[in-house]
């Protein structure tokens, strides 16, 4: 019985220390000490621009997006110039800068899935690209489309996991 018990303990041991290794040596793994925000979605409502309309995809606030981005499932898309875009951003998101939506961004678009979850940000609450795209995605028949609002901003100055650098001099 004791032997039993030991085995299963190694086995665990092993798998942490492999699962570990991968997270760190992949260029999309999580971070495993952060500083991930304590608040919770009770009375937080999501940031919504002065432009938002009836019918627009739902906004959603940094805990959801939080949530959303710990599952593989929902894709971020950076609405954001591409310059931006590469200087950092929302680690696995794809970059479609509305501002240069063209016969090459539509070909893009028209290989995702239309039923799969997409989250749409910009710059945040100076930028109303992610609206203006998450509008777009409607009208092509997207169907679980959400819009962050506070954008890389708010990403960035609440610590969550981002690929590149952040200019200081914005914040």
């Amino acid at each position: 019985m004791k032997n039993w018990i030991i085995q299963i303990i190694v086995i665990l041991v092993i798998s942490a220390i492999i699962g570990i290794s991968i997270n760190e040596i992949r260029s999309e793994g999580i971070a495993l000490i952060g500083n991930w925000p304590s608040r919770t979605a009770e009375g937080d409502e999501p940031v919504i621009p002065p432009s938002a309309q009836l019918g627009d995809p739902p906004f959603i606030t940094l805990d959801d997006a939080v949530t959303m981005y710990q599952s593989s499932r929902v894709t971020f898309i950076d609405a954001r110039d591409p310059v931006d875009y590469e200087y950092g951003h929302i680690g696995r998101a794809i970059n479609i800068p509305f501002d240069y939506l063209d016969e090459e961004w539509d070909k893009v678009i028209a290989e995702l899935d239309r039923t799969d979850q997409y989250v749409i940000y910009c710059g945040g609450t100076e930028c109303e690209s992610s609206l203006q795209m998450g509008r777009y995605f409607y009208e092509l028949g997207f169907e679980n489309v959400f819009v962050f609002y506070g954008g890389w901003h708010e990403w960035t100055i609440n610590n969550m996991p981002f690929v590149g650098q952040v200019d200081e001099e914005e914040y």
